[in-house]
């Protein structure tokens, strides 16, 4: 009876860290989201180069790294693929921005190439390190 329980209970807290991660990608997603919006081109602030050139660059891609684990397809669940994938729209995004093509922006910058492949990685290590902390549960 008691195994029983324990493993019921084991399998309702693996669900709850499930919640926890989905949660928190979703809030990052969101903040990303709005920090964007509210920054928008003309800030001001500290570091106005570095956050008006590459900030959104860098987390955007970030951002959408970690969304994308929410698909449910085999081909997206791995780490290299995933990453290629949102390496890729922001490389086709720049590229046509080259081409005059403005779409979520209309400066072409080399660096951005760059950018997005660092918020790629960043997402990486920040689900290798700590969001895979929360499917570390062992069930046996």
């Amino acid at each position: 009876m008691f195994h029983i329980h324990a493993i019921s209970f084991i399998r309702n807290r693996i669900n709850e860290m499930k919640n926890i991660k989905k949660i928190t990608i979703v809030g990052i997603a969101l903040f990303v989201g709005a920090l964007h919006f509210l920054i928008g081109p003309n800030y001001q602030g500290p570091f106005k180069l570095f956050v008006n050139g590459y900030l959104i660059d860098i987390l955007l891609p970030f951002a959408l790294y970690l969304l994308v684990s929410f698909f449910n397809q085999a081909f997206i669940r791995t780490i290299i693929v995933r990453a290629l994938f949102v390496f890729l729209i922001g490389v086709c995004v720049e590229t046509l921005q080259f081409f005059n093509v403005p779409i979520f922006g209309s400066t072409f910058d080399p660096l951005d190439y760059l950018m997005y492949g660092f918020g790629v990685l960043l997402a990486i290590v920040f689900e290798t390190e700590i969001l895979s902390k929360y499917e570390k549960v062992d069930t046996g």
